[in-house]
């Protein structure tokens, strides 16, 4: 996924109008935490409800993360066609924290449920705990 979106990262960042524009990566690089879903779509909803209670809990703003919708349209069959490149899973819902890439809802609930997910977002937030990572990181 690395060499997907450094590739991406190559092209010039000015480009003429009427190019070609990478939604999904725009959201990815833009925000910590960002949720691709599915509008009505249970499992969508529950990874939203886990990603919102760590938000509020750790008092993350909400600029930090951002929730997009995958509609049915031309418009979304783009964008996730584009999601699909890079993360490399065609499934909804998809969730990148600090641009990488952690799966869908049950891969979300594990590692919400093990404390992994918090740490990663608020290493994003610069909020990250004195845990045995950010220790040796430090050293």
């Amino acid at each position: 996924m690395d060499k997907i979106i450094n590739k991406i990262r190559e092209r010039p960042k000015e480009e003429p109008r009427g190019k070609y524009i990478n939604a999904a990566l725009y959201f990815i690089q833009k925000f910590n935490v960002v949720l691709f879903l599915q509008k009505r779509n249970r499992d969508g909803i529950r990874t939203q409800a886990l990603l919102q209670k760590l938000r509020w809990r750790y008092d993350l703003p909400s600029e930090f993360s951002v929730t997009v919708e995958i509609d049915g349209g031309k418009d979304g069959a783009k964008l996730f066609a584009d999601l699909v490149a890079i993360s490399g899973s065609d499934k909804l819902p998809q969730v990148f924290v600090n641009e990488t890439f952690y799966g869908g809802y049950h891969q979300i609930k594990a590692y919400y449920t093990n404390g992994f997910l918090a740490d990663q977002m608020l290493k994003g937030a610069g909020k990250c705990p004195d845990c045995e990572n950010c220790k040796s990181e430090k050293s």
